[in-house]
């Protein structure tokens, strides 16, 4: 009789587990925020993955416990070969199609290019990254086809020379994501210019692979001209400059998070739990979208229902979304940027170019590319609402100052990094291009420069870039 009592309450307490467990929801705002998948409606990927495999660990606990002595040991022995078939199966067939999946990029000591003679063709769509999204999510920019042409080096490039006039560095802004060929910047600024221009930019780049592409590939090109895209968004960021022996420690982790079945697994996940109560977020708290400003606090989207924003007011208003860690990325004073390893490290890596292109008698130039909040926050300050503002923000960061005076703490800060760089290029006679103001200037006047739901130019915003580059580097 005890023992009934106690199998009766070790699987009442591992029922009940399992009910709170599901009944509480992730955080859905935050989430929204760094645009992470939501599963049915309420949970992140890693949060279903936990529920459901605590349920089956309680579902086979229960068996064990309510199993008689005999049948115990029988089932504990074929549940141990069961685990140890699988794990050897995953394995195998991880193994499998780790060999058989097909290589985007080559990747070298300090940098890493595309496959040689490659071409990638495809729709760009510019909708939520995932099915949960905003209480609102307007139309962004139209569906376009693009082409991505790789060339016999790695990199995107339709020309085949043996040397160019100008050779351009940079991550996916540079190298252009969701763009075709014919519309991405180095090809507009080499059309205006009637210059040749090169694109060794690639996405995922960074300050440590643009040096050393430039010096595997860059030089052998003599070029008179080197212009380097900074991207705020990333450039500065610690992790770029971590050394090959903090690399191999994390190497399993990384072993874990590339494995192609794990990733198949999760997208299989997504497209099949994530549109399951997607819609919820419109109806939690009964308000519409032409009532969207009024969102009450106590909504759990209330923190984010302030994106997107529109930009200009009216019929010909276009709609623009970030992530709240881009945001936050501006929210840093000087002194701190200055001394942050990846502001450190940046600098000694311009340095080092500077004195590089110096030494070929290259004209070196750094071009700084603002992320989407930075262009566009000073335009929307007098219709910005301080409180969701300070919501958004403190999804991640709990150290903020009051609503009233956080819109202009916050855009006091945005030039932050910009001037700091600007005033590096000056003190080591290196040009300096910023991209801020004209970017500013054309999305004020109606022109999508940047995605809605994308943190990249739209062919708009690569416009902008060869126009201002040129004017800046050519009609001096």
């Amino acid at each position: 009789m005890k023992k009934n009592t106690i199998k009766q309450f070790i699987t009442a307490a591992l029922i009940l587990v399992n009910l709170v467990l599901w009944i509480v929801p992730s955080n859905l705002a935050y989430n929204v925020a760094q645009q992470r998948d939501i599963l049915l409606g309420r949970y992140t990927v890693e949060r279903t993955t936990t529920l459901l495999l605590f349920a089956f660990v309680s579902v086979l606990v229960i068996n064990g416990i309510w199993s008689g002595k005999t049948r115990k040991r029988e089932d504990s022995f074929k549940l141990i070969a069961l685990l140890v078939s699988i794990i050897i199966s995953i394995v195998a067939v991880d193994i499998v199609m780790r060999v058989v999946q097909r290589q985007q990029y080559i990747k070298s000591k300090g940098y890493y290019n595309r496959v040689p003679n490659t071409i990638h063709k495809g729709v760009n769509k510019d909708v939520p990254a995932t099915f949960f999204s905003y209480p609102t999510t307007p139309a962004g920019y139209p569906d376009s086809d693009f082409t991505l042409t790789v060339d016999k080096r790695g990199f995107r490039n339709k020309t085949d020379l043996e040397k160019y006039d100008v050779v351009v560095l940079g991550d996916s802004f540079t190298e252009s994501s969701h763009i075709s060929d014919e519309d991405v910047w180095p090809v507009l600024l080499a059309q205006k210019s009637n210059r040749t221009v090169y694109n060794l930019g690639m996405s995922g780049g960074n300050p440590v692979t643009y040096l050393e592409t430039l010096k595997k590939f860059g030089l052998e090109l003599s070029p008179k001209i080197v212009i380097c895209m900074l991207y705020e968004g990333n450039d500065f960021h610690g992790f770029n400059f971590k050394s090959r022996e903090e690399e191999h420690k994390r190497s399993l982790g990384t072993l874990f998070r590339t494995s192609p079945l794990r990733l198949s697994i999760k997208k299989a996940m997504i497209r099949c739990l994530g549109p399951i109560n997607s819609n919820r977020q419109k109806n939690i708290a009964a308000f519409s979208n032409s009532k969207i400003e009024s969102c009450p606090p106590s909504h759990p989207l209330y923190a984010v229902s302030w994106l997107p924003l529109s930009i200009p007011d009216g019929p010909n208003a276009r709609y623009y979304a970030f992530e709240v860690k881009r945001l936050l990325a501006h929210f840093v004073s000087k002194s701190d940027f200055l001394q942050s390893p990846g502001c450190r490290q940046t600098f000694a890596i311009l340095r080092e170019i500077k004195q590089i292109c110096d030494q070929k008698n290259i004209r070196f130039i750094v071009a700084y590319a603002p992320d989407k909040s930075h262009a566009l926050l000073p335009l929307v300050k007098d219709k910005l609402s301080p409180q969701k503002l300070r919501a958004f923000m403190a999804l991640k960061e709990k150290n903020l100052p009051p609503a009233d005076d956080l819109v202009d703490v916050l855009l006091s800060h945005l030039d932050i990094q910009e001037s700091a760089i600007e005033e590096f290029c000056k003190q080591e006679s290196i040009e300096f291009v910023s991209l801020t103001q004209p970017l500013r200037q054309n999305i004020a006047q109606g022109l999508q420069a940047y995605y809605t739901y994308d943190q990249h130019w739209t062919p708009i915003g690569q416009k902008i870039a060869a126009e201002t580059l040129f004017n800046s580097v050519f009609k001096k």
